[in-house]
């Protein structure tokens, strides 16, 4: 499960203190997908890098459990939080960030083997699921922009995690990919137990997902449950 209680991030800009989130506070059960809209400069961005342990909030608490332990996700040490990413977290961009220089494969093989938890039949589940088994030996460039999504997705979930978060992961993409990629997306977290964030623009990627959320003058508001 994770939980966020009364979290506040504020930033200096010039001589003003412009408050970003504002006691925001959300709990989403293990294996759950979430969409989170908002306007550009609402603090969507903002929530994901504290999630990820890229930032830290001004006040306020984010847990998670991963089974055998709680994580208080503020509190972690630079060496914790690395090791937290490494692990329990898997994040995808909408730009895809692949390694161009290395196979499809080699592409998954990377968080899996930082995180010691290689498993090669799982990572060719993967691949089948998500229709990329054929591409594994090509080079990401040797991709369509809707396969190499399709990978990052893969990647993002190679290391089997407890939390993903996708930033825009389909904004790249033409509406019939999108979809496509959307709905693999969080088809396979709901398989795997794994949590979902997603940020998105899209209504249509956003109705995929279990709940909804709109991110409005620094809260979190539920706007609908999808499926």
């Amino acid at each position: 499960m994770l939980v966020l209680n009364a979290i506040r991030k504020s930033y200096q800009d010039a001589n003003e203190t412009r408050l970003i989130l504002n006691d925001l506070s959300l709990t989403v059960a293990q294996g759950t997908s979430i969409a989170i809209q908002g306007e550009s400069g609402s603090g969507k961005s903002t929530l994901l890098h504290l999630l990820a342990t890229l930032d830290k909030a001004d006040s306020g608490s984010i847990h998670l459990s991963t089974g055998q332990q709680v994580l208080d996700l503020l509190s972690l040490s630079e060496a914790q939080a690395d090791e937290f990413r490494q692990c329990q977290l898997g994040i995808i961009f909408q730009k895809f960030n692949l390694i161009d220089c290395i196979t499809v494969y080699e592409n998954l093989l990377l968080p899996a083997q930082l995180s010691q938890k290689l498993d090669h039949d799982y990572l060719q589940l993967l691949l089948r699921d998500l229709g990329i088994s054929a591409h594994q030996n090509k080079l990401p460039n040797q991709l369509s922009g809707g396969e190499q999504q399709r990978v990052a997705i893969a990647r993002a979930l190679a290391h089997k995690p407890q939390l993903v978060l996708a930033d825009e992961p389909t904004g790249n993409l033409d509406s019939k990919n999108s979809a496509l990629v959307s709905r693999l997306l969080v088809d396979t977290c709901k398989q795997l137990n794994t949590t979902l964030i997603l940020v998105t623009h899209s209504q249509k990627v956003a109705d995929l997902t279990e709940h909804q959320y709109l991110l409005l003058d620094g809260k979190l508001q539920c706007q609908t449950q999808g499926l």
